[in-house]
């Protein structure tokens, strides 16, 4: 990169320039200015800085924030804080937890992806509707999802600047946080809508809340993770569960075929010759090629028939240390194999 020499020394000049622009746009960063001058003076002993997680205007429209919307300087204790604001003491013990849903978390945590202090994801966040005219449909979902709004964040945009996905290490660590706020949400929502799962109807819930001689302070609240989540012990057992059934109906597989994903495919070296990028700088645009590509070969294989008739499929899509996605894929042939020409395979991977 050019921000580093060849003896891999950080460049003084280019950390000034970056603490300089940070200090000059980052709202952030002018409110730490503020407590450190604060308390460099001497004059106040006990001060804390609250990152408020309410706000009164939306970031999307009001997007650069002033100090007096993003914190709030507080003398003495605080007893309460809503929303789970971040409160930075001046002397603290220990380490506290910050929520990642907090809307400062992720300009917090990246200030160089955000030189501006702009906000992060925000819940509760309502989608823009532009057809006003309609009747609102009070069953369809109008919240902003975590997933929505990290996919909006990683597209390439001709008018938007690219910082985000030039960042290569550092835009890697953002998807992987990100990829946790998403799974922390999901469960969230989990554990509150446990009686929309009819979670009482589980027989191992069902037979430990029978026992008379366990005490409900030591039992606990037990979140089930239903079969719909993807990665959970239930959607794994289901999985098994399908593939032996297919099994038991059709006999054992006739085709076993390996289709990798190989990172010099002139689709995916178009998109990351102008940034000057590798593959894996960009897993996103790996994922997305490799997918519209085994989209198209899983109707060819079932469909069309150009293996033979197929009775049933199975497959499940793997990654390599690297961050290179391969599927593997199960066909069962019609018993049936007049007219049908034998193509020898050859099996072909990219490491």
């Amino acid at each position: 990169m050019q921000g580093l020499r060849s003896s891999n020394k950080i460049d003084p000049l280019i950390v000034k320039k970056l603490s300089d622009m940070l200090y000059q746009h980052n709202t952030h960063v002018q409110s730490f200015k503020m407590t450190r001058d604060m308390i460099t003076e001497g004059n106040v002993q006990d001060l804390k800085l609250r990152l408020l997680s309410d706000r009164k205007t939306d970031g999307r429209i009001y997007n650069q924030s002033t100090v007096s919307e993003v914190a709030a300087l507080i003398l003495g204790d605080i007893d309460y804080a809503e929303e789970r604001d971040i409160i930075i003491q001046t002397r603290g013990g220990q380490l506290q937890r910050i929520d990642e849903f907090h809307a400062s978390y992720l300009s917090y945590q990246y200030p160089l992806l955000f030189p501006y202090g702009e906000d992060g994801y925000r819940p509760k966040t309502a989608h823009r509707d532009d057809d006003h005219d309609e009747a609102p449909d009070f069953n369809k979902r109008n919240r902003l999802t975590i997933r929505e709004w990290l996919a909006y964040r990683i597209q390439t945009r001709s008018f938007e600047a690219k910082t985000l996905l030039s960042s290569r290490s550092l835009f890697q660590q953002f998807l992987v946080d990100g990829f946790s706020m998403l799974e922390s949400e999901r469960i969230k929502w989990l554990g509150k809508n446990q009686s929309k799962l009819r979670v009482s109807k589980y027989d191992n819930l069902s037979g430990q809340a029978s026992q008379n001689q366990i005490q409900g302070s030591n039992t606990g609240r037990r979140v089930v993770l239903p079969s719909s989540y993807v990665g959970g012990p239930r959607f794994m057992d289901q999985l098994y569960f399908d593939g032996m059934a297919i099994s038991s109906k059709v006999g054992f597989p006739d085709l076993f075929i390996t289709f990798t994903c190989n990172p010099n495919w002139p689709e995916i070296q178009r998109l990351l010759a102008p940034l000057r990028q590798k593959a894996h700088d960009r897993l996103d645009i790996v994922a997305r090629v490799f997918k519209f590509k085994f989209d198209n070969l899983l109707p060819d294989l079932t469909k069309k028939g150009i293996l033979g008739k197929v009775l049933a499929y199975m497959y499940t899509i793997e990654f390599q240390k690297r961050g290179l996605p391969h599927a593997h894929i199960l066909l069962f042939l019609h018993p049936s194999r007049e007219g049908i020409m034998v193509i020898q395979l050859t099996k072909m991977e990219f490491f």
